[in-house]
């Protein structure tokens, strides 16, 4: 990989880390921490798309590293997913567990869409 692209991933994950912000910025007092739960989703898809478009060859493997490993990394964030499981596991077990497993099933259903997606519209 050439310097170019490490800074183009750079860029990407600030970006992605930005975009992150914004929408955690909108949470309000819900039961459910939603902001995390569409960042891990929207990073997984965008992730799944990045990886079908270079399995069919219409990324280059440094473009997949901005979009998957800059783009997609800044935009997700296991910590934060990390934190409010352990604030919810405090009050109540039961909707931390129901958050992990259903933050696990839908990141990789997102994944899945998202390299389904990417590889019907390259079709």
């Amino acid at each position: 990989m050439t310097p170019t692209v490490f800074v183009a991933a750079a860029l990407g994950t600030g970006f992605g880390a930005v975009l992150r912000f914004a929408l955690s910025s909108l949470r309000r007092e819900h039961h459910l921490p939603w902001p995390t739960l569409v960042v891990n989703m929207l990073g997984s898809a965008l992730l799944g798309a990045a990886g079908a478009l270079l399995d069919n060859g219409m990324l280059s493997s440094a473009e997949a590293f901005v979009v998957g490993g800059g783009v997609a990394g800044g935009l997700t964030t296991f910590s934060t997913l990390s934190v409010d499981a352990v604030v919810w596991w405090r009050t109540s077990r039961r909707n931390a567990v129901l958050y992990l497993a259903i933050t696990g099933v839908a990141g990789v259903g997102a994944g899945a869409l998202g390299w389904a997606l990417a590889s019907v519209m390259t079709a």
